[in-house]
């Protein structure tokens, strides 16, 4: 894995594609809860899209099947630190996706804006 696949749909906010990535069991753990099956997980990542600004990874590192990037990002102007580590199986899907942000002010009124678009826009109910 070279780059990531997740800042890649955030850096172009074209989530499209997210469901064609993810593996049919992906979890998505973010700094909130963790989110199981892919169509969960997919909707999750897409309303990330919508939130944030101004992705630009940082830093990344490799081991084979997983891979971390460090990353920042913008939200109501201010700037969030973080790190989002992805594992993919053998034929390239994404399994697990685990999101860290910083800091916590900032972090609290984004999850509170993706509160309110999730309540627009509810992710698909848990198989």
């Amino acid at each position: 894995m070279t780059e990531s696949l997740i800042l890649r749909v955030w850096q172009s906010k074209d989530s499209t594609q997210l469901p064609a990535m993810l593996a049919e069991e992906a979890t998505f753990s973010s700094p909130v809860a963790d989110y199981h099956g892919r169509a969960r997980a997919a909707h999750l990542l897409a309303t990330i899209a919508t939130v944030v600004d101004s992705v630009c990874e940082t830093r990344r590192w490799s081991d084979g099947q997983q891979a971390m990037f460090a990353f920042t990002a913008r939200f109501a102007g201010q700037e969030l630190q973080g790190v989002l580590r992805e594992e993919v199986s053998e034929t390239g899907s994404l399994t697990h996706v685990t999101l860290f942000l910083r800091p916590y002010r900032v972090l609290r009124a984004a999850i509170a804006e993706m509160a309110r678009r999730l309540d627009e826009s509810p992710p698909p109910r848990a198989a």
